[in-house]
């Protein structure tokens, strides 16, 4: 077993270590070119010619490439433990590893990435994910107004209701798109983007083909005197999705096929006005009819619209954001195997706070593809220093909370309300009626420094979680949430920080409680133990050990433990991740 360790934790490290870029140093790049002063006549003096010349160095193309990049690897020598349901596994060590290269140089950028996944870490599990290679490559050339790419690219236009191309590593998304794009900046304020290509599905491309454009004017950038208290930008987009006829076949039946569409096009327009501390954003999108596995083959017409509007200035910040959707799924494949993932071509945020603490995390909220209604604001304040609340140091407090709900359809007497019947054109949904609740939380944090050296952090969370909505199962969930964090400055060099947290709720698995205790000696070392326990149903311990190592641009974290089973979300999107047991190790570099 020993054997098949080293060789399956060797495989990856081998192969970043021979891709890894030799990146000279200055003095073996190429002498730069130079430029000698003819002799002249300066105010009636002549200089001879015997005289030293005056030399200007002229750097050369050669003299201003640079390389960058980075390494991200981790594995994980996995353990079964039969007590938090890991099951087995089929290799004694898994891996994720990906090495970005970069060489800059006037005029023209190129990029790679070797990624190696052959046995990827656990949760990764969709159809396909699985394998090894370079499946992101690109080349972008600039001329003044003027950037041209080929290869792989990312991309978003506006808040990305129509378009929004990234990576996210943590949930195994990367739905980048190969082919080319064209960028114009012809006037200041103006910028156009225009791009085509088909888009990335793990280790393969989907067959249809993506298109579009979008236009942004900064007008207040164009019109001189407009004044830097004012802002006005607007911007208007446009993406296509053409793909080839496809059968798809009418359950339960069986003998009747769908007429679907080949071309599907989305449209969104916006509007972003700044008056001094006033910052207010209106978007609004629409997508044609898209027969999907999200919306079970229905025909109706997707549309989002979006309206944020907030307030920044000395000691005070506040917002308040709400967003409508409908059928506004949009991917470059119509049935999505696995999880769901991937293949998106859109975004719509979630409209809920991205929690940090373990207990706080736990109850995290995706979007429903289907369509909702959103609500999030948010107020921060600061008690100034010398103030009876604000101390010697000044207090900080921040107030926010969210509300989602699903739409409010019209659903025919005996129809499912969660899967309208394939074929048809869905059901209505009048738009200003709220329908169930499918998430709401209240946060309150206040942070507060004692001393130089003493700082203490009081947050609570109060959360009502649907999970039927959610997971599929189960029902509506209330949690309450309170956690109490401390930071001590022990020496110049060394902190201590400590976090004490208590989730209650009656429903799902009951109460939680969970300790952390973190001792970092800057620059290099940090040492974290953390352990978080259910007390209202199993009596598990979730306990875990990490050490990590920074040295100049290498960052090494050596850890062991349990980690409980749950989902793992960012931006609404989200993926599950079983209980796993075992040793981690995982390396972070750049350069």
């Amino acid at each position: 077993m020993q054997g098949n360790i080293f060789k399956a934790a060797l495989l990856p490290l081998c192969t970043v270590a021979l891709l890894s870029p030799a990146v000279a140093k200055a003095d073996d790049m190429l002498t730069a070119d130079t430029l000698t002063l003819e002799p002249r006549t300066y105010m009636g003096k002549t200089v001879m010619a015997n005289e030293p010349a005056i030399r200007i160095e002229k750097p050369s193309w050669w003299s201003q490439v640079r390389a960058t990049g980075s390494i991200q690897t981790e594995f994980l020598i996995p353990q079964e433990d039969a007590k938090i349901g890991t099951g087995s596994y089929e290799k004694d060590v898994l891996n994720n590893t990906y090495f970005d290269f970069t060489v800059n140089a006037p005029y023209i950028s190129v990029g790679a990435r070797f990624e190696w996944a052959k046995w990827p870490l656990p949760g990764y599990t969709d159809p396909g994910f699985d394998g090894w290679g370079v499946p992101y490559i690109w080349a972008t050339g600039r001329y003044k107004w003027l950037q041209v790419t080929a290869g792989d690219f990312y991309e978003q236009f506006g808040s990305g209701l129509i378009l929004r191309l990234y990576q996210e590593r943590s949930l195994g998304i990367d739905n980048a798109i190969r082919g080319g794009r064209i960028k114009l900046n012809p006037t200041r304020g103006l910028n156009i983007t225009m791009l085509g290509g088909k888009q990335r599905r793990y280790w393969e491309h989907n067959a249809s083909w993506l298109w579009g454009a979008d236009a942004e004017w900064s007008i207040n950038e164009s019109v001189k005197g407009f004044g830097k208290d004012y802002g006005l930008t607007v911007g208007a987009s446009y993406v296509g999705r053409h793909m080839k006829d496809e059968v798809i076949m009418v359950p339960p039946a069986l003998d009747s096929r769908l007429n679907v569409p080949r071309n599907v096009a989305a449209f969104d327009g916006r509007v972003k006005v700044r008056l001094h501390d006033f910052n207010i954003l209106a978007e609004f999108a629409t997508k044609n009819n898209d027969p999907t596995s999200d919306n079970n083959y229905t025909y109706r017409r997707g549309s989002a619209v979006l309206l944020s509007a907030s307030y920044a200035a000395k000691g005070f910040s506040a917002f308040l954001q709400a967003k409508r959707s409908d059928n506004m799924a949009f991917r470059s494949l119509r049935t999505v195997p696995g999880t769901g993932i991937s293949s998106f071509v859109n975004h719509l945020p979630a409209f809920t706070m991205t929690q940090t603490y373990a207990l706080a995390a736990m109850y995290p909220y995706a979007t429903q593809n289907d369509g909702e209604w959103a609500f999030q604001g948010e107020v921060r304040y600061l008690f100034k220093k010398g103030t009876p609340l604000g101390g010697k140091y000044g207090t900080n407090i921040r107030l926010s909370g969210s509300y989602i709900s699903a739409l409010d359809r019209d659903v025919p007497p005996g129809m499912d309300p969660l899967k309208p019947e394939v074929g048809t054109d869905n059901y209505g949904t009048p738009f200003w009626k709220i329908g169930s609740l499918n998430y709401a939380d209240f946060n309150f944090e206040i942070n507060k420094k004692f001393s130089r050296k003493l700082q203490f952090t009081l947050f609570y969370l109060f959360q009502k979680y649907n999970q039927q909505v959610v997971e599929g199962h189960g029902g509506m969930v209330t949690a309450n949430t309170i956690i109490l964090e401390g930071q001590w400055k022990m020496a110049k060099k060394t902190q201590l920080r400590w976090e004490l947290q208590y989730l209650q709720t009656k429903q799902d698995k009951g109460d939680w409680l969970s300790a952390l205790v973190e001792v970092s000696f800057a620059p290099h070392w940090m040492i974290t133990v953390t352990d978080t326990y259910n007390a209202g149903e199993t009596n598990i311990n979730y306990y875990n050990a990490m050490v990590t190592y920074n040295l100049k641009a290498n960052r090494f974290t050596f850890g062991y433990g349990r980690t409980r089973a749950g989902y793992d979300c960012s931006g609404g999107v989200c993926r599950w991740v079983p209980a796993t047991k075992g040793f981690s190790l995982t390396y972070n570099y750049t350069f």
